[in-house]
Formats: structure tokens, C-alpha cells, sequence
């Protein structure tokens, strides 16, 4: 029975009441006979009598008090009933097997890899394509099987592929040795394919009778990359960096999905969507559409999102500076906007090789560092009802 409620109460009540009255109407029908035995029996039948009718007084109030907290809600937590708590596993990847062996050569030769990974389409108009994957040295190393890793999605330039990370911004020497000299997290980096409408440049958005690439850049490869690595889907795990169109697709999906994204670079982006012969119309003609996908209107006219932003610009770089500080006046909280601004540097990949460490570096101040994940307690975990 639990000790909470309404029958508790009343049942308290009539003991209560009840031991008062049984003790006047018992008191003198106890062994009426004389001698030293019968009154020792009348003596320990009365004394109980007016213990239980003190005791039952106590258990009322002692009653009451516990409906009314809610102090114990059963026999078994007031007697001392443990909550059990064990500590959780995470969830292995599903290429972690496969891996075993490459991450292990990479470990004995002192950094992480990259690999490549498939990532299917459930977005309209987009297809199946490949991706690279750089996973720290830690990923593979013994005590951390059981952590999960923060995410950064690496958006390329248009036009640009997920090589161009691994080659012209040789992103695995950058991490590898960040992460080295403790400047950077251990992050998991997935370079996805942005351009997947056969050369034309969608701004990383859902265009209008045309591909969904934004649900494709944002649903489609967070869900394989959970799936496959050891990787967290809370979002203060999650970030996003671009350079050039790349940046401003960052930007924008950060802004645009807060419940999925922490944090966002953006290197040498803009402000708001091309509208050129590459990229065609993207929003049919729909100018709320193109308002809702420039940030710096969002941030004008929309609530703000829980999102940071670091943008990087140079003042010789044509308008990036001047758009990112154009953001930046127009932020409120809880969006936070933080500034680079060189005053030399054009648009082009030497610039922006030297500016991803700290890229990388600013990243590290936001996300989620590798954790175990958190203890179970009664075999319940918490579930996120609103991000």
C-alpha cells in the first residue's frame, strides 16, 4: 500500500480515533479479579492500551506530514529501498569493428585517419554520396571505447568536394596536431558532399522544385554519422564550419536549426544566398523564403537562436568583413557573434589554412568535450521533450 493518498489518510484516522475509544471501553474488563497477577496483567494490558493510543496519534501526524511532502511514496523506500545506479555503455559504431585494425595503425604511428563513408539520402532530389570522415587518435585508442566524441561538419566552397578539406586545407595535419598540443578537442570532422545537384551551387538550402540539400546537410548526415561512430546527438556536441559559399551554409544552418547545432564558423562566408547564373533561382521567386535563409535578416526579424557564431573575415577580402560585422550589430541574445577580422588576406586557400587552427581552437571552448556517457538510474534515462 503506498503512503501517500487519501486511503492512507483515512485509514490513519480511523486508527486514530479508534484506539481511544477501545482503550475506554477495555480499561476496567481486563481480568477483574484481585491478586499481584491479576493486577500486573491489568497494569501491561492498560499501558498498552495507552501506548497504542499514543502511537496511533504519532502515525496520524507522521501521516499527514508525508502527504502532504510527498516525503515517501512506499513501505519499501521508508524501510530503506536503494535506487540502483550503474554506469551506461555507449553505443559502438557500426564501422567501429571494421576500423579496428586502420585505427590501430594510426595510433602506432602517432595520428588520426580519415576515411570515407556513404551517406544515403532520405531528402528529396538527392541521392546516395561519399563523405570523409577524419577520426582523432584518441577514437582508437584503449579507455576511450566507451566515450563519445564532438562532432564538426566541414561545409566546402562551391564549387569543392570532400577532398578539398584533405588536400588544398589539409585538415588531418591541422587537427592532428591541435589536438596534439591540447588547443583542440579530439573532434570527429565529416566532410560531406554540399554539391549534390551536378555542379550547381544551392547555397546548402532546400531548393524550390530541386533538391533538399539542407535536410541533407543537416537529418541525413547526423543520422549516419551516429550510426556509424561513437558520437553524441546532443547538440552542444555538434558544430559547423565553411569556407566561402561553405561558410555562409554553415552560418545559416546553425542559425537555422539551434536544436541541432551548438556552434558555427564561418570562414570568408557571406551573408546572405548567391543569386547567379551557378545557382540559378533556388527559392521560386519567393522572397519570404530568401529572407528566412540570410542571417542577418533572421537575426533582425526572428527570435534568436541559442546558437554562437564566430566569423572570420578580412577587410581585403571583398565584403566579407563588412558582413560580418553587419551580423554582428545585429545580434541579440541569446545568439552570441564573435569577430576575426584580418586586415590583409584575399579569398583564396593559404589564408584559410592558417586560419583553421583557430577555427578549431574557438570550437573547443564550445562543444562537448569526449565523455563517458552518464549514469542510469533505475534504469531510466532523461528524455529531451524540448531542445
Amino acid at each position: 500500500m503506498a503512503l501517500t493518498g487519501g486511503l492512507t489518510v483515512l485509514l490513519a484516522i480511523l486508527f486514530a480515533a479508534a484506539l481511544p475509544v477501545a482503550t475506554v471501553l477495555f480499561w476496567n474488563r481486563v481480568d477483574p479479579t484481585s491478586g499481584r497477577a491479576s493486577r500486573w496483567r491489568r497494569g501491561a494490558w492498560r499501558g498498552s492500551l495507552l501506548f497504542g493510543t499514543q502511537l496511533s496519534a504519532v502515525i496520524l501526524v507522521a501521516v499527514l506530514v508525508n502527504d502532504a511532502g510527498r516525503f515517501y511514496s512506499s513501505w519499501l523506500e521508508l524501510l530503506g529501498e536503494h535506487h540502483s545506479v550503474h554506469p551506461a555503455v555507449s553505443v559502438a559504431g557500426n564501422q567501429d569493428e571494421a576500423l579496428r585494425s586502420k585505427l590501430a595503425l594510426a595510433r602506432a604511428q602517432g595520428h588520426g585517419t580519415v576515411v570515407s563513408l556513404k551517406i544515403p539520402s532520405t531528402s528529396r532530389g538527392v541521392g546516395t554520396f561519399a563523405a570523409f570522415v577524419y577520426l582523432p587518435i584518441q577514437y582508437g585508442m584503449p579507455g576511450y571505447e566507451h566515450h563519445t566524441f564532438p562532432v564538426v561538419e566541414l561545409i566546402a566552397g562551391s564549387p569543392g568536394t570532400p577532398a578539398t578539406w584533405t588536400t588544398s586545407l589539409g585538415i588531418a595535419g591541422v587537427l592532428d596536431a591541435e589536438i596534439k598540443a591540447g588547443r583542440s578537442l579530439p573532434f570527429i570532422a565529416v566532410m560531406p558532399t554540399a554539391d549534390v545537384a551536378g555542379g550547381r551551387d544551392t547555397q546548402c538550402v532546400d531548393v524550390v522544385h530541386g533538391p533538399d540539400v539542407e535536410r541533407y546537410l543537416t537529418a541525413d548526415v547526423r543520422t549516419a554519422i551516429t550510426h556509424a561512430y561513437r558520437t553524441s546527438t546532443y547538440r552542444g556536441s555538434w558544430g559547423l564550419m565553411g569556407y566561402s559559399s561553405g561558410g555562409f551554409c554553415a552560418t545559416n544552418l546553425a542559425m537555422r536549426h539551434p536544436d541541432m547545432f551548438d556552434a558555427s564558423v564561418s570562414i570568408a562566408g557571406y551573408d546572405r544566398p548567391a543569386h547567379d547564373h551557378q545557382t540559378g533561382e533556388l527559392f521560386g521567386h519567393n522572397n519570404a523564403l530568401r529572407d528566412q535563409n540570410t542571417p542577418t535578416w533572421r537575426a533582425t526579424h526572428l527570435p534568436p537562436p541559442n546558437v554562437a557564431l564566430l566569423l572570420i573575415s578580412s577587410t581585403q577580402d571583398t565584403n566579407t568583413a563588412s558582413d560580418a560585422h553587419a551580423l554582428a550589430a545585429a545580434a541579440k541574445p541569446p545568439l552570441s557573434v564573435t569577430l576575426l577580422t584580418l586586415s590583409h588576406g584575399g579569398h583564396n586557400f593559404e589564408v584559410w589554412r592558417a586560419e583553421e587552427p583557430v577555427a578549431f581552437a574557438w570550437l573547443s571552448t564550445r562543444l562537448t568535450a569526449p565523455l563517458a556517457p552518464p549514469p542510469i538510474i533505475d534504469n531510466t534515462q532523461p528524455v529531451l521533450v524540448t531542445p
